[in-house]
């Protein structure tokens, strides 16, 4: 819950100076999450005469965290979509059932079913609004492991797409990929599984000991701080990669012929190699077609189609075969320094595509 609130006052207090639409996405994702876990604290609390309101609320977050957070991923990978808040519904849907039954129920249901159920996990001694209430909760515990791997799934097909975008316009990517965001989705796995176990398992049984509390409020909070952590470091997402898309578009559509692609292609090997451009930190593809005196056009579909590799693969390949060759005359060089003559301007880069692309060049 702290760790929730910490990133929403953070990411509330930056919103107007940060230029990502997403992170308006990514704040109601922290408060959604804020919320989900003050009802936690009620539950485990046993503050009472609370747990109706909070019951409802705890509902309603919980189905919403996770589609909130594919929401976010949407906006920072792809175009608008006009109805991804249809995603939100089984959430509305949820709380709306579990307030109405709520208040439909007398004091005496209430207290048998937030004693018999909610703090036992037993339903068989339940009967009328009080066992439709304990259903509806297990049909929103099925809904919440299809929203998980929804999410999981959506939002890893959307970040590879975007990815694939980002490499056919950029050298660097060290700061415009969505591969620590995947990372996200792959620990949500992890921890959404160990979330089904704590409730099959039944909240009821951390409430008697602090350092069994301890175990999921740790991993939890640690998922949530990464989130938080790499939302408000971001600063490139899709509607800066979609003002390179739209022009390629236009460029592709002015009905401009195609230079003889084998030509083209092998001009592009050759003076890519001559003048050392991949040397030039944050290199782009516009950059390349100037020194080409061509448009991205023509340089996109004889890297992407021609050769069959990406733009940012295409460079790497020849800053990773520079990279060698400094090593091999130079044996004794700071790796450091071998990175920065190479054309990186991260150690972390320099160590990924090297390890990506050596085994690849030393078969080409």
């Amino acid at each position: 819950m702290m760790t929730c609130a910490f990133f929403s006052v953070l990411i509330a207090l930056g919103i107007c100076d940060v230029r990502l639409r997403e992170q308006k996405s990514l704040l109601f994702y922290m408060l959604t999450a804020t919320v989900l876990y003050v009802g936690h604290y009620i539950f485990f609390n046993r503050v009472l005469s609370l747990i109706p309101i909070s019951d409802t609320i705890y509902v309603t977050a919980n189905l919403a965290v996770y589609p909130l957070y594919l929401i976010y991923i949407i906006r920072l990978t792809t175009r608008f979509l006009p109805h991804y808040w249809l995603l939100l519904l089984p959430a509305f849907i949820g709380g709306i059932i579990t307030g109405i039954l709520y208040t439909n129920m007398p004091s005496e249901e209430i207290d048998q079913f937030i004693n018999t159920f909610l703090y036992k996990n037993n339903r068989t001694e339940l009967i009328g609004i009080p066992y439709i209430l304990a259903m509806t909760h297990i049909v929103c515990r099925i809904i919440f492991a299809i929203e998980v791997i929804f999410t999981v799934i959506i939002g890893i097909r959307y970040t590879r797409r975007y990815d694939r975008m980002v490499d056919s316009f950029y050298s660097d990517t060290e700061e415009k990929s969505s591969r620590k965001i995947r990372t996200i989705l792959y620990l949500i796995i992890i921890t959404a599984s160990l979330s089904f176990i704590f409730n099959i398992i039944g909240r009821y049984r951390f409430i008697d000991s602090v350092w069994l509390l301890a175990v999921p409020s740790f991993i939890f909070s640690s998922l949530l701080f990464y989130i938080g952590y790499v939302g408000i470091h971001r600063y490139f997402s899709f509607q800066d990669l979609e003002f390179n898309e739209k022009e390629l578009e236009e460029e592709t559509l002015s009905g401009s012929i195609l230079p003889q692609e084998e030509n083209l292609k092998n001009n592009i090997i050759q003076r890519v190699k001559q003048e050392r451009i991949y040397l030039q930190p944050n290199l782009k593809i516009e950059d390349l077609a100037r020194l080409m005196n061509t448009n991205r056009t023509y340089i996109y579909q004889a890297i992407n189609q021609q050769m069959g590799i990406s733009f940012h693969e295409f460079i790497n390949r020849q800053r990773i075969e520079h990279a060698e060759r400094i090593m091999a005359e130079n044996p004794g060089m700071p790796i450091n320094d071998v990175a920065l003559h190479s054309g990186y301007t991260s150690l972390s880069s320099f160590y990924r595509n090297l390890k990506k692309y050596q085994q690849k060049n030393s078969t080409c």
